[in-house]
């Protein structure tokens, strides 16, 4: 039986995909599947790929169509082939562990009712993704903490944690979703897995609205890679940015508009960062289908503040600052643009030079780690963690 389903959607970045393939392949297990939506311009890479060096029958291959699908739909198109109890989506320049699928059962047996697990993810830049000094992490911890739905929608339909991110990622990406969740969510959701061009956050807002039990589990089971060609690599360029969210928009044209037209923070704009991005997916979610989101406006504005402590440069700052500005005048008019006030650019000189464990976070300097895909870091932070045999076990003691 196929426990696991991994959704693999790509498009024009084969070299990453493959090398992602190619490791998820490595693995002896035969309870999972791997399912690779091409939406690339030239299908022959993959597809001869798959036909002289892959040949393996738990990867298959969905090819590209007469036109280039939105990247939405190329996720729903795998969804609606998926064949395993659970399904899980990475990016093409990503990584996910499939044993994953013994923690999967484990939480079934405690949790006859959870249809939704998140965990904690590693970051990994490739190395033609560092155009300075950056910084790996691994989560260390490997608890399992039951969520409190309540406070997860309070987190995300109406920002109450007031952080550039709202915590609780639990989602199809980078998650696990259960069949019987999705099927459901189609069903009540006009008839689809997935609506938004934001397609992983839109995912998060119909999951913990529907899921009976959400399950996360502080141990790491996947890597978010991010490879030059990543929509990822645009926040280090602001050219990049631009370039690629012209193209995002061209190429999601007669969907839901990924600029909606209700809330005035454009994700297109170049001031956008993932703050805005989340906040317009939400915003779009709650009116579409009627959830209150009391004290989002002036939750918002202290988000969008602690947003601008990120800013890499003094004109990064600027641009985003009058970004929000803009986005505060004619939100709700102008009610909440007084909140908005920002501390001056300080700049994050240390950032991505500190090295070590903070917060149960290990930081590591990527220049000196022996990994050049994010399947080798997790293999190399595999070291750091406790094995997923034992997590899975329930044991809480451990003998030497």
């Amino acid at each position: 039986m196929i426990q696991l389903s991994i959704c693999l959607p790509t498009r024009n970045r084969q070299t990453y995909c493959i090398e992602t393939i190619r490791a998820l392949a490595n693995s002896d297990r035969t309870d999972f599947e791997v399912l690779v939506g091409d939406n690339s311009d030239d299908g022959s890479i993959l597809a001869d790929f798959f036909e002289t060096e892959l040949k393996d029958q738990r990867f298959r291959l969905v090819g590209p169509e007469d036109k280039v699908l939105p990247m939405v739909d190329n996720w729903e198109r795998l969804a609606a082939l998926a064949k395993g109890r659970w399904i899980s989506v990475i990016g093409d320049d990503d990584y996910i562990d499939p044993k994953l699928v013994l923690l999967l059962k484990y939480y079934e047996r405690l949790y006859p009712e959870v249809e939704a697990v998140a965990w904690s993810r590693m970051n990994f830049n490739w190395p033609d993704n560092r155009p300075q000094p950056a910084l790996s992490t691994i989560p260390v911890c490997h608890d399992t903490v039951i969520a409190v739905k309540s406070r997860l929608q309070d987190h995300l339909y109406r920002w109450t944690e007031r952080k550039r991110v709202p915590s609780g990622g639990f989602g199809a990406y980078h998650g696990a979703v259960r069949r019987s969740l999705m099927e459901r969510i189609k069903r009540k959701y006009g008839g689809r897995y997935f609506e938004h061009p934001v397609v992983d956050f839109e995912s998060v807002c119909k999951v913990i609205r529907e899921a009976k039990m959400l399950v996360h589990c502080q141990r790491p089971f996947s890597v978010l890679g991010a490879g030059a060609a990543s929509n990822s690599a645009g926040t280090q360029s602001h050219k990049t940015l631009v370039e690629r969210i012209l193209t995002f928009k061209k190429e999601t044209e007669g969907k839901v508009d990924m600029d909606d037209p209700v809330f005035p923070f454009p994700i297109s704009d170049p001031g956008a960062g993932l703050c805005a991005s989340i906040a317009s997916t939400t915003s779009w979610f709650c009116r579409t289908y009627d959830i209150d989101t009391s004290g989002f406006g002036e939750n918002f504005a202290h988000a969008a503040m602690d947003e601008l402590r990120y800013a890499r440069t003094e004109a990064d700052y600027d641009v985003k600052r009058a970004y929000f500005e803009r986005g505060f005048e004619a939100l709700d008019g102008g009610k909440w643009r007084h909140l908005f006030e920002p501390a001056p650019f300080h700049g994050n000189t240390s950032l991505n030079e500190l090295s070590g464990v903070l917060h149960d976070m290990l930081y590591l300097r990527e220049a000196s780690v022996p990994a050049t895909t994010p399947a080798d870091f997790y293999k190399f932070a595999e070291h750091a963690i406790l094995p997923i045999e034992i997590v899975a076990s329930g044991a809480r003691a451990f003998a030497r």
